[in-house]
């Protein structure tokens, strides 16, 4: 058994789950915890530090999910189908335990472009924040599995821009603040995972030597 083992192990159970419950396996004050110290430790870009999130819980959770309901549904109202569809999976993500929101301060982000100009024609910082809020968001991701508690993980750019603001507006969070994704959470229910299946590992990965 390697060290990394228990790393591996952790990454190899994550899964994302759709079907969730009010319910928790731990306090919220120990999901907060996962919360501060993933954001604390995930690398980001110059130690920019760009990364913000918000735990939602409760009525603020139900409220969250209202926004977006709302915005989304109104923007496909004319495919009573897909109405239907998310209107069933917004519901599955309002009812979980809570939802840990993702965003990037994009105040940080223009001052690093101040400070180096000669990135800004290239949109360096931005490329580099999207990969250190992915990094944050796999890191919950993961440690809210370890704990028993089942996510998923919902793009804000499903939903449309104007949600952004009403989110920013009904949390009282600064202008500055873009939301990059959504993850609600919550003890599982029943409904069975889908299989996960796997291309060849030789396809994806080339060991250069010379």
């Amino acid at each position: 058994m390697s060290r990394s083992d228990p790393f591996f192990k952790a990454i190899e159970t994550r899964r994302t789950y759709y079907d969730l419950t009010n319910a928790s396996s731990i306090s919220d004050a120990d999901i907060q915890g996962i919360l501060e110290r993933a954001i604390k430790f995930t690398p980001s870009p110059f130690n920019m530090q760009s990364g913000r999130l918000v735990l939602a819980l409760g009525q603020s959770n139900k409220k969250l999910w209202s926004i977006v309901k709302e915005h989304y549904l109104e923007s496909i109202k004319d495919n009573a189908d897909q109405v239907a569809l998310h209107s069933k999976k917004i519901d599955e993500y309002a009812s979980g335990h809570g939802t840990v929101l993702f965003f990037e301060d994009q105040s940080v982000l223009e001052s690093w472009y101040q400070r180096m100009p000669h990135f800004k024609a290239w949109g360096c910082f931005d490329t580099w924040s999207q990969n250190s809020t992915g990094m944050l968001q796999f890191a919950i991701w993961t440690a809210l599995e370890v704990e028993g508690l089942g996510a998923s993980l919902q793009h804000h750019s499903e939903y449309a821009e104007p949600i952004n603001g009403d989110i920013l507006k009904a949390f009282d969070l600064p202008g500055t603040y873009k939301n990059t994704a959504l993850m609600p959470f919550g003890i599982p229910g029943p409904s069975p995972l889908r299989e996960k299946t796997f291309i060849p590992v030789e396809e994806r990965v080339k060991v250069v030597s010379s």
